[in-house]
Parts: C-alpha cells; sequence; structure tokens
C-alpha cells in the first residue's frame, strides 16, 4: 500500500520557485532543494522526475502568475497605450530583487531543462502579442502615428521590458526604469 502524500504540491513548487529564481538552475543542488522544500529525495523524484521535472513545474507555476497579471492588465478595454503603461510601471525592483524567473530562464538558456526554455520562450511571444494588441487598438484610436509598424514596435516593447528585468537584477532603481518608461511612453504617443 503506498503511503499518503504529506506535503502539498503548490507548496513545494513556492519554495523550489524561490530557491530556483535566487540561485539558478545550476546553483539550486539537489540537497539544497530537498532541505528547502521539505521533500525527501524519493518523493521528489516519484512527484517530479527530479531536479529537472521540479525546475519546469515551478516555472510553468511562475508563468501562470505572470501571464494572469500581464493578462489582467493588458486586456483592459479599451486597449492602448494606458494599458502598456500601467504593465510597465507594474514592475516593482525592491531590495531582495532576483530578476523575472521566466528572464532568467531565458538567459540561463544553456543550463535549464530544453523543456522550461520553451516554456518561457513562449511566454514571452505571448506578452509580445498582448503589447502588439494594445498597439493596433492604440493606432485605431489615434493615439500612436499612422503608419506606425505595430508587429516592430510590439517585439521593441516586449524587448523593453525583459529588459528593464535584467536592469532590476544589475541594480538600477526604480527611479532610472520610470526614467525610461516616461521616455519611451513619450516616443510612442503621437
Amino acid at each position: 500500500m503506498a503511503r499518503p502524500r504529506t506535503y502539498e504540491r503548490g507548496e513545494v513548487l513556492d519554495k523550489a520557485m524561490s530557491l530556483f529564481w535566487r540561485l539558478g538552475y545550476e546553483g539550486a543542488h539537489l540537497a539544497a532543494l530537498v532541505e528547502h522544500t521539505g521533500l525527501n529525495r524519493f518523493s521528489l523524484y516519484k512527484e517530479f522526475g527530479g531536479k529537472a521535472g521540479l525546475y519546469e513545474a515551478a516555472l510553468e507555476r511562475f508563468l501562470g502568475y505572470l501571464l494572469g497579471q500581464y493578462r489582467e492588465i493588458l486586456t483592459r478595454q479599451p486597449l492602448g497605450l494606458e494599458n502598456i503603461e500601467a504593465v510597465l510601471r507594474s514592475l516593482q525592483y525592491g531590495s531582495e530583487y532576483y530578476g523575472c524567473f521566466m528572464i532568467n530562464t531565458l538567459t540561463q538558456r544553456d543550463t535549464v531543462p530544453e523543456g522550461a526554455y520553451g516554456k518561457a520562450l513562449a511566454a514571452g511571444e505571448e506578452i509580445e502579442a498582448l503589447y502588439a494588441g494594445n498597439l493596433a487598438n492604440a493606432l485605431a484610436r489615434g493615439q500612436i502615428a499612422d503608419g506606425s509598424n505595430v508587429s516592430g514596435l510590439g517585439k521593441m516593447l516586449q524587448t523593453l521590458d525583459q529588459g528593464l528585468h535584467i536592469q532590476g537584477l544589475a541594480g538600477a532603481t526604480d527611479a532610472q526604469k520610470d526614467r525610461v518608461i516616461s521616455a519611451v511612453m513619450a516616443g510612442l504617443r503621437v
């Protein structure tokens, strides 16, 4: 007879996510994951198939939160520049900022599990599409110049978004981030 599970999967994933987020895939050794999550090695392998499976599951959980936040802001009606500015300004660095788990995964391409990299890439593409949708409506509303390349601007905003996360990880301040956002928004407006 199998023993009943003595842990809550969501709690384990949240604990693993925080460790992977801070230390990266390679820096979060199996012993540290066992200690931090409270799982024993057998349970970790049985539930997740090992460290790679745990990383992927933790990233999926994070992406669910992240995409939920982006969707909440970038689908508000009417779509347009207000949503774009709101989502960019929602980023806060703080004293214990470890970057964005999605961006960290993308920058660690050679070390993270391939499936995790693909999931992070797909999430970035969804964010880019959300930006492009707001830009298309901003164009229709006369908020940006006629003839604007909505697709190119969507890519630019997604790149800016990712860059802001990397700048925060490198020690940029909220004031520096806000100046960049103000300059970009001024450049977009007609």
